[in-house]
């Protein structure tokens, strides 16, 4: 077997649609190379919509018509006077980084980006969330004593360690000063590729750190409007408990309370969300980072841990505590319903029993009426009978008082059988 590149192509069966953007999408954000010294400056502004796309492109086509021609794309890179530069299309943001390779002034120096046009980074689209500098120094020897390196941040305390395995240090005070994050890497042993993703990584860092704390005040803002909603949904269900409203009164409070819980949740549930996820890159990247702890230097993931933990740990208790507000205002809704159900099939029987009560009175009146409608139809029937039959008594010669007695039951009983007949034929009709 050789090691050269086949010229070989192989029959294969037809692509799924989009496969190979798919496969591609591992490859879409690659890693730029850095040599030290170095200096990267990355800045993230907030992508508030499609539109913006256009203008980040038509910026970038100041510096490179050809990006122009890169609608749709995630990411452009373009050389411009000695600096390479990559622009990168999020989902909530833009970033766009800078490289520069050149030792020539102090760790902190922002003399390179002179080469840019004047104004051109002040008039990136969107606003600003964070801006990382990151300065790559040679550094063979040992690191520099924490003393030395603190008057380059112009304060204490700084914190840092040894990243990537000990082929580097990272020194920082994670403060923005005139707006920037300042980050000083001390290269042992560190390769293009490696130095590259290690800048790479602290930009990352800082980036979805902040990202991750957009969500913070909206968090203590809620945190004091949740207090008062549960407060509020306290009395409810204690005038619930005492009945001492109607449960129509109850119910339009507790919908109103749920129109603003349910008001909050689709307004805040995905920026606590991103907070979530925008946390987990931040520890992701931490961890590729592979910290050993330098005598003397407070651990860069242990200040994140006291501080930026807490905050992303207290956005999704809000997050959390707001759920289950709506959650309880179910509940107590469908204990509202539950009674008023109760209460609904408590009239119904009371209802049906005064209509049982009724039907039985017109029952027995009906009854009653019948009882009288058969006297007065056997009164009028032995009056006719009794005309007709007269003549045949006197043939006879029958006395007619005794004739119409006798008549009386036969004319009651027939007066009857009909009464019973009628009713037996509406019975079977219905």
């Amino acid at each position: 077997m050789n090691l050269l590149p086949s010229t070989q192509t192989l029959a294969l069966p037809r692509e799924l649609p989009q496969r190979q953007r798919l496969a591609d999408e591992l490859h879409a954000r690659p890693f730029e190379t850095l040599a030290s010294p170095g200096r990267v400056l990355s800045i993230a502004t907030l992508r508030t919509g499609a539109a913006q796309d256009v203008q980040c492109l038509a910026h970038l086509a100041e510096l490179d018509p050809a990006t122009t021609n890169a609608s749709g794309a995630t990411h452009v890179r373009l050389q411009w006077r000695g600096l390479r530069i990559k622009w990168e299309r999020h989902t909530e943001f833009f970033s766009l980084s800078l490289f520069c390779e050149d030792g020539e002034g102090s760790a902190f120096d922002t003399a390179w980006l002179d080469a840019l046009p004047p104004g051109w980074l002040a008039r990136l689209p969107g606003a600003m969330v964070s801006a990382t500098l990151v300065s790559l120094l040679p550094c063979p020897g040992e690191t520099p004593h924490v003393r030395e390196v603190a008057p380059l941040f112009g304060s204490e305390p700084v914190v840092g360690n040894r990243i990537a395995g000990g082929a580097a240090t990272v020194v920082t005070d994670l403060r923005a000063v005139d707006g920037v994050t300042r980050f000083l890497v001390f290269d042992h042993t560190l390769n293009r590729r490696r130095a590259g993703r290690t800048a790479q990584r602290l930009v990352e860092i800082d980036t979805y750190r902040m990202m991750a704390l957009l969500s913070l005040p909206l968090a203590m803002r809620r945190m004091g409007e949740l207090g008062g909603e549960e407060a509020q949904l306290a009395s409810l269900m204690e005038r619930f408990r005492g009945a001492a409203d109607g449960d129509e009164a109850l119910l339009g409070e507790l919908v109103d309370l749920a129109a603003r819980v349910e008001h909050a949740l689709a307004d805040h549930g995905a920026r606590f969300s991103a907070t979530r996820a925008y946390g987990g890159i931040v520890d992701r990247r931490m961890a590729e980072l592979r910290e050993v702890v330098v005598p003397g230097l407070q651990p860069l993931s242990e200040f994140l841990d006291r501080r930026f933990r807490p905050a992303v740990e207290s956005c999704a208790a809000t997050a959390a505590r707001q759920a289950e507000l709506s959650g309880r205002i179910a509940r107590a809704a469908q204990l509202l319903q539950t009674r008023s159900e109760v209460e609904r099939e408590r009239q119904n029987q009371a209802l049906l029993a005064s209509l049982d009560r009724r039907q039985g009175m017109q029952l027995r009146l009906q009854e009653t009426v019948e009882g009288l409608s058969v006297i007065a139809m056997s009164y009028y029937g032995v009056g006719l009978a009794a005309y007709a039959l007269k003549p045949l008594a006197k043939a006879l010669a029958i006395n007619e008082v005794w004739l119409v007695g006798a008549l009386v039951p036969v004319v009651v009983l027939v007066v009857m059988w009909n009464l019973r007949r009628l009713r037996r034929h509406l019975a079977a009709a219905h």
